[in-house]
């Protein structure tokens, strides 16, 4: 009676641990159908919109509005006021020129240097600008880890960057400079440094950053990176004044509160363990004491890989896969992270093979940007901080073998006399 349950079982376990339908014609042709069903589902967008308003009321790029917006006050002279939340959404109204919801300004003054320009142009214009050098950044970090055609097609049409082009957000600026500085750390440590500096105007996405680079001892890239990000907030405070930094910090405490635990942007929207706590029906108290243990493991593992003598791909994506993990904040757009530890994982199990459920694993993360949210929203299931974690094992797996292997091939490159003496 059991036997063909079982079988069944061992088949379906063998069909997810090695995914022989994930093949290469598939990574050829599905990637397209998903930039497909992006231009249309864009299309669409425009073509029923009114103007620039959606007809969900929204404007075109929705996020896209804090940008504007906070350029528009910042021109003329009103820097500080961006983090007045009802004066702020007064320019965002006149900026679209229609009733829309409230997003505040919840980034520090040195965003405003770089968002600075955009409300230079008329609103789609620059928004349209906005988007298409993001992406080119995006496509051009993944165009250096992945040089191969058929596979890159799927690291184009990840899930997680359509999410950015949809909202009109960041996310793709801070994949480019956390990209840009894993791929240039090791030849270039200052450059690197520079990109992790310039990454100070996103905090969540950057937690784990000085943690790795101190317990790596990669202290010209740590320098590199403090000095940058140092000289940005300058840039601001010369710009636009020491009040307007004086109103973001009384902003803190607001942003705390009905951003991060009350949820104003709603807890199936963030995918943090925070909000995965939250969603299930902890509280606030038992929210925080979660997230502060799984970051601090994730630290501790993630500082271990990066002190291992491994190959550095290994070490880059474990740091792109924990920072959706040590940070309470982040929205499922910003999972476009994952595309980095996704293409490295790939390169590797492409290099030395596959390990059970590796490739199926894969493919979940790549799909999670456009399904966690829906999930959360119908099941109260926080599927993000789930993935991760899986991810991260998976990396950690990698890292002790590779580890191991290397221990076994110098032990193995000792003369006999050598390895006696090594063993007493």
């Amino acid at each position: 009676m059991f036997r063909p349950i079982l079988q069944s079982l061992k088949s379906v376990t063998a069909w997810v641990a090695e995914a022989p339908w994930l093949n290469r014609e598939r990574l050829r042709i599905y990637p397209k159908i998903f930039l497909v069903a992006y231009a249309l589902t864009f299309a669409g967008l425009v073509i029923a919109s009114r103007g620039i308003v959606s007809r969900q009321g929204k404007p075109i790029g929705v996020d896209f509005q804090v940008n504007w917006a906070a350029s528009e006050m910042a021109l003329s002279g009103q820097a500080s006021a961006v983090y007045d939340v009802k004066r702020f959404h007064s320019v965002e109204e006149e900026g679209v020129g229609h009733r829309t919801f409230i997003a505040p300004m919840i980034y520090p003054p040195t965003f405003l240097v770089i968002a600075l320009p955009t409300a230079l142009l008329p609103y789609l214009w620059a928004l349209a600008i906005w988007m298409t050098l993001t992406f080119a950044g995006y496509s051009l970090v993944l165009r250096k880890i992945i040089p191969r055609t058929e596979t890159f097609w799927p690291a184009l049409a990840f899930p997680g960057a359509f999410a950015n082009l949809m909202n009109g957000q960041n996310g793709l600026l801070a994949f480019s400079l956390l990209g840009g500085a894993l791929l240039t750390l090791e030849s270039n440590p200052i450059l690197g440094g520079v990109f992790f500096g310039l990454l100070s105007y996103k905090p969540p996405m950057g937690v784990l950053v000085p943690i790795v680079l101190v317990a790596s001892g990669r202290w010209r890239a740590f320098f590199a990176a403090a000095i940058t990000a140092t000289a940005l907030a300058g840039i601001s405070l010369v710009m636009f004044g020491a009040e307007t930094w004086r109103a973001f910090f009384n902003t803190l405490g607001f942003t705390r509160h009905f951003v991060l635990e009350r949820g104003e942007v709603q807890f199936y929207t963030m995918q943090t363990v925070f909000a995965g706590v939250r969603l299930l029906g902890g509280g606030i108290t038992a929210a925080y004491l979660v997230q502060i243990v799984i970051a601090a493991v994730v630290a501790a593992m993630v500082v271990w890989i990066w002190r291992q003598k491994i190959q550095f791909e290994l070490k880059a994506a474990a740091l792109a896969t924990g920072i959706p993990l040590v940070s309470p904040y982040i929205i499922y757009y910003d999972l476009v992270v994952l595309a980095l530890p996704i293409a490295w994982l790939a390169l590797e199990g492409r290099r030395s093979g596959f390990l059970p459920f590796e490739k199926s694993l894969l493919v979940v993360a790549w799909i999670l940007p456009l399904l966690c949210e829906p999930i959360a929203r119908s099941t109260s299931v926080p599927l993000t901080p789930l993935v991760c974690v899986l991810l991260l094992a998976f990396i950690a797996r990698r890292a002790k073998m590779a580890a191991l292997e290397r221990t076994h091939l110098s032990s193995s490159s000792l003369s006999p006399a050598d390895a006696s003496a090594e063993a007493g």
